[in-house]
């Protein structure tokens, strides 16, 4: 059988994960993530919550034979997917949030760890958490870059030679084409030009679009 905590044991488990689910928390709020503060500290702290509740019905109401702590807990890190699920948005060709899932996952295992008594790799946890969103963040940019990838749309008349004429602009701003889609619009009696680009962290956007538009032929710009 498990040793149902007692009343300081559980009051120590819940403030520890809402401090250290709030610590993970402040770090996704600091980059405007749709998951932030208080969505991390309340997952955290539901998540020893559930582990508590697992461990007193498992004291209470189970035997030797048939009590499982675990049972319930282990619903944690499937349900949390969920919560994740939420956290990823796409914009254009872009998709965000995908770390911000994975620290939301992971901090339901912190939960889950401090409402089974195991602080010691609770906090160790935390800390690499921390380590990893602020830290090798930098790290990251600095050694595989920083381009994003992102929409651009341009609605040209259909001439030749137009689309050599985008791509010496793009190049110049040091700019890759990752994919490129090109339709007809009767409507505007040209071409659609959907491009997925990389581009450099400091674009000047504006310019860029000033240039392309330059082009006489040249009926619309975006970046999306």
């Amino acid at each position: 059988m498990v040793a149902l905590p007692s009343y300081n044991d559980i009051f120590i488990r819940l403030i520890a994960s809402a401090i250290l689910g709030g610590v993970v928390g402040l770090e996704r709020e600091r980059h405007n993530q749709p998951a932030g503060f208080r969505t991390h500290m309340i997952l955290c702290l539901g998540a020893t919550l559930i582990t508590l509740i697992s461990i007193y019905m498992a004291e209470t109401f189970g035997n030797s034979r048939n009590s499982d702590p675990t049972r319930i807990a282990a619903q944690v890190v499937t349900g949390v997917g969920f919560l994740g699920a939420g956290a990823i948005l796409r914009f254009g060709a872009s998709i965000k949030g995908l770390t911000t899932a994975a620290s939301l996952w992971t901090t339901a295992g912190i939960g889950l760890g401090i409402g089974a008594g195991f602080f010691y790799g609770s906090l160790l946890a935390t800390l690499i958490i921390i380590v990893a969103l602020a830290v090798l963040n930098k790290v990251e940019k600095i050694f595989i870059g920083s381009k994003a990838a992102k929409n651009l749309f341009i609605l040209t008349k259909d001439i030749p030679g137009i689309l050599g004429k985008i791509e010496a602009i793009l190049a110049k701003y040091q700019i890759a084409i990752s994919s490129i889609r090109i339709i007809k619009n009767s409507h505007a009696h040209g071409i659609e030009i959907n491009a997925v680009i990389q581009t450099p962290k400091q674009l000047n956007f504006p310019l860029l679009a000033k240039e392309i538009s330059s082009i006489e032929e040249i009926l619309e710009v975006e970046l999306r």
